[in-house]
């Protein structure tokens, strides 16, 4: 990435504060959070946001062994489910007085 700067002046004290609190709540550095923001303003959502549901959405090939391992890693973890009673799942359980 090329070292492009912009300057950006008449920023109060009190809206450089609330940056800076912003930064330390997400993480990173001040830079990094003005780039964002402006990715999100002129795309609509961050380009690494964008990125990572590409990267989401994008259909995979199915992998047996992957797939494997999830399903035991699922029954390892299947001891730790609550075993609801039958009523849990009723139509007046789920929806209440709801009509």
């Amino acid at each position: 990435m090329d070292n492009n700067k912009i300057e950006v002046t008449g920023i109060s004290e009190s809206l450089l504060k609330l940056i800076d609190e912003q930064v330390r709540h997400k993480g990173g550095d001040r830079s990094a959070y003005i780039r964002d923001l402006i990715e999100r303003d002129i795309f609509g959502t961050s380009h690494t946001q964008q990125q990572t549901f590409a990267d989401f959405v994008t259909k995979r090939s199915f992998d047996p062994k992957q797939w494997e391992a999830d399903m035991k890693l699922l029954a390892q973890q299947a001891e730790k489910i609550p075993v609801l009673p039958p009523e849990a799942f009723t139509r007046e359980s789920i929806y209440g007085n709801h009509d």
